[in-house]
């Protein structure tokens, strides 16, 4: 007899959002916000975070439709929309693996 992860854990599957899942869970929210804007080196470690995370299409779409401010799915969005300054430092091939998960 086979168990699903979730009965394991004593975990129900449809009380499980995917913020739940998301890697960034329980870091601190500054990591998104002032933290992200004023060091380089905490702009790329979360950067490296969100492009691994298994729910960042679901992370950058919720940031987009709820008009967000901070680091959603990888992505600076200000009112929902990518922030250019702030996402400067973003090489082309992090932009190549952020677009082709949406």
């Amino acid at each position: 007899m086979s168990s699903s992860i979730f009965e394991i854990l004593g975990i129900s599957a449809e009380d499980l959002r995917w913020k739940d899942l998301g890697l960034c869970n329980g870091e601190d929210p500054d990591r998104f916000f002032e933290d992200y804007e004023s060091s380089p080196r905490v702009a790329q470690v979360t950067d490296e975070m969100c492009l691994s995370c298994p729910v960042r299409q679901q992370c950058l779409r919720a940031g987009v439709e709820g008009n967000e401010t901070g680091v959603w799915g990888g992505v600076y969005l200000v009112n929902g929309r990518a922030d250019e300054n702030r996402n400067m430092h973003k090489t082309k091939e992090v932009w190549d693996e952020i677009r082709s998960s949406i």
